[in-house]
């Protein structure tokens, strides 16, 4: 949001849009899905509308240097079928796999070297539960994300997996998680820009795998309604796209 240019590298300048406007979504769906014992599988037909598109666009500055900033790009289509199981195979392991097919389309109202481009998208998420004992639990999830087309070129495809482990200790009121992402080093985001007046190539790729580690003390047993919102399979390199 700030209106001032800054350099995020040699060759990278940003400045913020104080006039975005908000994005708004129609999504229209219509689901089905069956349940046997502890297992179930659920499939989604589904069409969304997007106003008002808010992505990164970039554009000359000067001499070597781009200029990044957030725009309103105009409104995007996504038609196709999310598919999804969960299983429960033994008792110390659950899994559950999520895939999504669908045709994007872009319509540009933007002037700035933005295009009106389509791409057959998908995705797929896999994700492990393993009980190791009454305390312990690991968890181990891979992501894998398809090539798309932006406003301004495409993005390639990319996978990563994620590994954590959490330890419930002192009757349960002391709870440590070690999550290591992208433990095999196989993220890569790579963005190709290709304008009237513009060629840019993005090749972003993590030196590391991320580890975090987590301490939870619980003061009282008060339990609130608990809602598990979607994970985001894209968010390895959230804020980045261009």
């Amino acid at each position: 949001m700030e209106p001032y240019i800054t350099y995020r590298d040699f060759y990278t300048a940003e400045i913020g849009n104080p006039d975005i406007r908000p994005e708004y979504i129609n999504s229209f769906e219509m689901n089905y899905r069956k349940s046997f014992g502890e297992n179930s599988v659920s499939a989604t037909l589904f069409h969304r509308t997007r106003k008002d598109k808010i992505e990164r666009l970039r554009v000359p500055y000067i001499a070597g240097v781009t200029l990044d900033s957030m725009a309103n790009v105009g409104h995007d289509y996504s038609t196709g079928i999310e598919l999804s199981t969960s299983l429960h195979p033994v008792r110390w392991w659950n899994t559950t796999i999520n895939g999504n097919v669908y045709h994007y389309k872009v319509k540009n109202e933007l002037a700035a070297g933005g295009k009106n481009e389509s791409s057959t998208n998908y995705d797929i998420l896999w994700n492990n539960l393993f009980t190791l004992g009454k305390y312990t639990r690991l968890q181990l999830d891979g992501s894998f994300v398809g090539p798309s087309v932006t406003t301004q070129g495409r993005t390639d495809a990319y996978w990563y997996a994620n590994l954590a482990v959490r330890q419930q200790l002192l009757k349960r009121k002391l709870t440590a998680t070690l999550a290591f992402k992208d433990i095999f080093r196989s993220a890569c985001y790579i963005s190709d820009i290709q304008t009237a007046d513009l060629r840019s190539y993005t090749k972003i790729k993590p030196k590391y795998p991320q580890i975090m580690l987590t301490l939870s003390y619980t003061f009282n047993s008060f339990k609130g309604k608990s809602s598990q919102a979607k994970e985001d399979r894209n968010d390895m390199f959230e804020g980045i796209k261009h």
